[in-house]
C-alpha cells in the first residue's frame, strides 16, 4: 500500500472522527432532518467525486490543475477540508484577493459561503493539488 493510499484512509477516517464529535454537537432539531437537500460542494471548472455519502455526511475528492480557477460557487455550512497534496492558492471574494500555501495534511474547517459574495480560487501552484471535502448534512437546510 502505497504512502499516498495509507494517509488518505488516515484523512477520511480522522475526518470521520471530527464529523461524528462535530455532528453530535450540533443544535439542529430532528424534525427538520427531513429538509435535507444536496450537501455536495459543486465547482463550475473542476469535477469531483464522491467518495462516501450517508445520511449525515457527504465526502468529496477533488483534484485541481494548476492555474485552473474553479468558478464561482457557494459552500454548504459545516465542511472540513483536508489537503492531500501541498500547493499555493490564489482565493476571491468579490473584489478581495488573498494568496497563501496550504501544505499536504493541512486540515480545517469551512462555513457558508453565499453564491452572492462571488467567491473562487485557483490552483496557483505547479502540481495539481488534491483536496477532500467533508460537509455535514445536518448543516445543509432548506
Amino acid at each position: 500500500m502505497t504512502l499516498k493510499i495509507k494517509f488518505l484512509i488516515f484523512a477520511v477516517f480522522t475526518a470521520g472522527i471530527v464529523v461524528g464529535l462535530m455532528s453530535s454537537a450540533t443544535i439542529i432539531p430532528r424534525a427538520q432532518a427531513k429538509a435535507l437537500v444536496d450537501c455536495r460542494q459543486h465547482y463550475p471548472n473542476i469535477p469531483g467525486r464522491v467518495l462516501l455519502e450517508d445520511d449525515k455526511m457527504v465526502v468529496q475528492r477533488f483534484t485541481f490543475p494548476p492555474g485552473q480557477w474553479e468558478g464561482v460557487h457557494a459552500h454548504p455550512p459545516h465542511q472540513l477540508y483536508i489537503m492531500l497534496t501541498g500547493t499555493n492558492w490564489t482565493v476571491r471574494y468579490g473584489d478581495n484577493v488573498s494568496s497563501g500555501y496550504s501544505p499536504a495534511g493541512s486540515v480545517g474547517f469551512y462555513g457558508p459561503v453565499d453564491l452572492s459574495e462571488d467567491h473562487e480560487s485557483v490552483n496557483s501552484g505547479d502540481i495539481p493539488a488534491d483536496l477532500i471535502w467533508v460537509t455535514l448534512k445536518d448543516g445543509c437546510l432548506s
